[in-house]
């Protein structure tokens, strides 16, 4: 009994403190967010009520503008219902005011209407009739000038009966009340003959805009002065120019409101001793500005409704505190209980023990936990079963990969992110073994990208691809990255391939190709001689019939020994494996002219429009003429060919961005999508048909490698039916290796 009171007084500490632990942060957390919940519900409530109010003003305006916009419809409906009276045109050409009077005075009664005047072209009142309480009309023509109608005034001017209507507020001088006018032309063909002017007084207008927008409403004239407010109609008659007054603004104000493109400006005001929140905006009809205007709420609920917040939430937060405080305590004693048999039994797994358990059953989280401690506890016993099978696995299939390794014929190779390498396979010690033994036949050479390009077959998933020539033999090495699931590069796995008997073969074509196109020459130029003698010598013992099959022989003769040529150029410049160019400074201007004298006669002859248009002061490039002179007329004879008659072919020539640049557009034929992709490709030819069309496929990818050898690049756009558009981009020669042209200015070449 002696030895159990020392081991309870200590234990009971540990518990304190692990109680202490779990109430103490709740305690301090929920004071915390009872503080800050207070503030920050009690300011999302009038943030939330300042918004809806914002929101409601904003609403309100846009609703005012709404029914003004149809009460003006309706004004433009009805003027023009009355300018388009039958007989009315008449009698204003004519200044006949009775049957003006008598033709339009109806339709105010008709219509509703509380103001129409009907003025001639010359501005004199013909008909000006109100309409009073009793709903009888008073005319009150010709007892004021047009003065207080500035809307009239610019149609009169204008004389326009197309005109467009024109809006605007009035105080009328016969009964002091204000008015909503529209004014538009009346005319007689194209003749003007007058104006008709409808209007809405302010007493029918305001209460309109008050129902509508369920908020107070003030309109401002020029200079801030407030003209009317649906205030004044629930204070006695004194009252009211006080109350105009009060509610004006500066001119400055109403010039900033005028200069708003949108109804925004809100604010905080007292009238008549109440709060309210009002925002103004321009009056705008169309695209005349009225005025200014300003939609008023009553905003005192809000900070009702902020102190109501405020106390109720603090009376709730308060008793959160309370109630989290006896469920933390509570709470502590459901934690700790279960908390050591967790930790005894963790300590027991990772002491490799995966048969212990911790035995609790629970339905609350800690038991969730516990449940899910003593599952994993068994899967990963499970786990621990299932890899020693899968690494049993796993070494059958190492050994099945190195079988499969070593049965490749081409050799293995890998190298590691050290630069270390290691053979995988047989082939690929036998293949290492033959490359040092042709050590001593020759040195080592890495083939060049030209000799590498005339492989027709490399893979595409090759990241990339290297062939070595040693003594007699050539060997391919092709190289991929060796990445993990997660993107880290480990490596690089190489596959070494022998290709000498590929690289004869090519070698053997090359030759073979070469050898007949020189064979073919001399009786082409048999052929060619004494076609060109028999046409010479004739005379007239030929047929003009005779004559144009020897003209179509020395013409084929001429297009098969071009191609031969080419062949031949091509042949040697595949053969060598490099184009050898002898590079200096030239202008490019040069060799386009030279190929626009030289076929500008064919173009003639096919009937195609040819023009050349080119930038004086260019810079120079660094090229080898006789090569960039072969290019630029294959992409000519390129657009030539697929040119019908009629068509047109430019060559464009410009500096850009340190380049010059050399355009050969054309309107041929254009160049289907299925064509494109193996445009560049040599010995390939598109699936258009044509006598005319004739060549070996070696032109386009000609003219690219020798570009791309001058450090360039080409490029084209085409869409079928509507020509294409090649570019050729070389760099230009800086400044300080080369002059520039001697001047600057555009110029064409036809």
């Amino acid at each position: 009994m002696s030895e159990q009171k020392p081991q309870t007084r200590l234990r009971r500490p540990l518990i304190t403190n692990i109680r202490g632990k779990i109430i103490l942060p709740y305690l301090i957390l929920t004071f915390g967010v009872a503080v800050i919940g207070i503030y920050v519900v009690t300011n999302l409530v009038s943030g939330s009520l300042d918004e809806r109010l914002n929101n409601q003003l904003l609403e309100a305006g846009r609703v005012v503008s709404d029914s003004l916009a149809r009460r003006e419809i309706d004004h433009l409906e009805q003027a023009r219902l009355v300018a388009y009276t039958q007989g009315l045109d008449e009698a204003l050409s004519e200044r006949n005011q009775a049957q003006v009077v008598e033709l339009a005075q109806p339709l105010a009664g008709s219509f509703g209407l509380e103001c129409l005047i009907i003025l001639d072209a010359e501005g004199g009142e013909l008909l000006h009739v109100l309409r009073q309480a009793d709903g009888s009309y008073q005319s009150v023509a010709g007892q004021s000038d047009l003065a207080w109608l500035p809307l009239v005034q610019p149609l009169l001017e204008a004389g326009d009966p197309e005109g467009l209507p024109r809006r605007g507020l009035a105080l009328h001088p016969a009964n002091q009340h204000r008015y909503y006018l529209t004014a538009v032309p009346a005319g007689l063909g194209d003749q003007m003959v007058g104006v008709v002017v409808i209007g809405v007084s302010f007493d029918t207008l305001l209460p309109y805009f008050k129902s509508t927008s369920l908020a107070d409403v003030i309109l401002y004239s020029e200079g801030g002065q407030a003209i009317a407010t649906t205030f004044a109609f629930q204070e006695q008659p004194d009252r009211v120019a006080q109350l105009l007054a009060d509610l004006s603004v500066s001119p400055e104000v109403y010039q900033s409101i005028l200069n708003t493109p949108s109804f925004t400006d809100i604010e905080e005001a007292s009238i008549l001793d109440r709060e309210y929140r009002l925002a103004r905006g321009p009056l705008r009809v169309g695209n005349d500005t009225l005025g200014a205007f300003a939609i008023v709420l009553p905003s005192s609920f809000i900070v009702e409704a902020r102190s109501l917040s405020r106390n109720s939430y603090a009376a709730l937060f308060l008793g959160a505190i309370a109630a989290v405080i006896l469920m933390g305590y509570f709470i502590s004693f459901l934690i700790t209980r279960p908390i050591n048999r967790l930790v005894q039994t963790s300590r027991a797994v990772a002491e490799g023990n995966l048969d212990q358990r911790t035995g609790i059953d629970s339905p609350d989280e800690i038991g969730t936990l516990a449940t899910t401690f003593d599952e994993m506890t068994a899967r990963l016993k499970e786990r621990s079963l299932a890899l020693e099978e899968l690494l049993q696995v796993h070494q059958e299939m190492a050994s099945r990969l190195q079988a499969i390794l070593a049965s490749i014929g081409d050799g293995v190779l890998l190298e590691d992110v050290k630069g270390q390498f290691t053979a995988l396979n047989t082939a690929a010690n036998t293949l290492l073994e033959d490359m040092a033994a042709n050590f001593l036949m020759g040195p080592l050479r890495e083939v060049s990208l030209a000799e590498l390009a005339q492989s027709q077959n490399l893979n595409p998933w090759l990241l990339e691809s290297r062939r070595l020539q040693l003594g007699s033999k050539v060997v391919t090495a092709h190289s991929a990255a060796v990445q993990s699931a997660g993107g880290d590069t480990l490596g690089k796995v190489i596959v070494l391939r022998d290709v000498t008997a590929e690289v004869e073969a090519e070698q053997l074509k090359d030759a073979f190709v070469a050898h007949t196109s020189h064979e073919l020459r001399t009786p082409l130029t048999a052929i060619k001689g004494y076609s060109e003698l028999l046409l010479a010598t004739g005379g007239d013992s030929l047929s003009d019939y005779q004559r144009s099959f020897l003209r179509l022989i020395s013409q084929n003769t001429d297009a098969l020994v071009e191609m031969i040529n080419g062949l031949l150029d091509f042949s040697e410049m595949e053969s060598k494996g490099r184009l050898g160019l002898q590079r200096r400074p030239i202008l490019l201007s040069t060799p386009i002219e030279e190929i626009a004298t030289e076929w500008q006669p064919r173009m003639e002859e096919k009937g195609l429009s040819f023009r050349v248009e080119m930038t004086e002061g260019l810079p120079r490039v660094e090229a080898d003429l006789r090569r960039l002179h072969w290019a630029i007329v294959n992409l000519v004879r390129n657009a030539w060919q697929y040119t019908p008659p009629q068509g047109r072919v430019t060559l464009r020539l410009y500096s850009r961005n340190g380049q010059v640049v050399l355009d050969v557009i054309d309107t041929g034929v254009g160049i289907s999508h299925k064509d494109q992709e193996r445009l560049f490709s040599r010995f390939y030819r598109g699936t258009i048909k044509s006598d005319e069309v004739r060549g070996l496929g070696l032109g386009l990818y000609v003219a690219k490698a020798i570009i791309e050898a001058h450090g360039g690049r080409i490029s084209f756009l085409s869409k079928e039916g509507e020509g294409s558009t090649f570019s050729v981009m070389l760099p230009a020669v800086p400044m300080g290796k080369a002059d520039r042209g001697a001047s600057d200015g555009p110029r064409a070449i036809s």
